[in-house]
């Protein structure tokens, strides 16, 4: 299975940007999340040797976490990459309320997990963390903050979403890059 035939070019240089922090704005149903999920998949198959971790993702509803999740299974299928079926788990946040959640669980130790926008969800997590439709996050600084944390442990964030007006973060973000005041 070769990943170069199944991915349209900026799929492929999406997932080929290694950077700490990388934003993307996308149209609706581009399949950018499909290409993060893949990238996911395959990070999560790796040992801790050659550079996987675990993987959080943070979305704005359910149906796009069982979505995503669903993408990594199927990703890690056609990879041949060992993977249990789509599981879910509850999840304990800070105030001790339990949250379902949905996990695929590699071989390698490690898993992909689709958690609550709920900031507090990452704290004492390691790994990288996807958020997902960004703009429309009601607490997208704290979620940005607490993801960012991560990095201090060699994890990546990426910063994907559809346009919500102007007055947010998101869109700040994406002017200030193209402006040059953001790498």
């Amino acid at each position: 299975f070769n990943p170069a035939d199944v991915l349209l070019p900026y799929q492929k240089r999406w997932i080929a940007d290694h950077a700490t922090l990388k934003i993307a704005e996308k149209s609706r149903r581009t399949g950018l999340t499909w290409a993060e999920a893949a990238d996911a998949a395959l990070n999560g198959s790796m040992s801790a040797a050659a550079g996987g971790c675990d993987t959080f993702y943070v979305g704005t509803t359910k149906d796009m976490a069982r979505e995503f999740i669903d993408a990594v299974a199927m990703w890690a299928k056609a990879y041949n990459k060992a993977a249990g079926e789509i599981q879910e788990a509850v999840f304990t946040d800070d105030e001790d309320k339990a949250i379902l959640t949905f996990v695929v669980y590699f071989a390698s130790g490690f898993k992909v997990q689709a958690l609550s926008s709920n900031p507090s969800n990452l704290r004492g997590m390691q790994g990288n963390v996807t958020i997902d439709e960004a703009a429309f996050h009601d607490r997208l600084a704290e979620v940005l903050k607490a993801a960012m944390a991560l990095t201090m442990w060699g994890a990546k964030v990426r910063l994907i979403s559809t346009h919500n007006g102007v007055d947010n973060l998101f869109n700040q973000l994406i002017n200030d890059s193209r402006a040059g005041r953001k790498d």
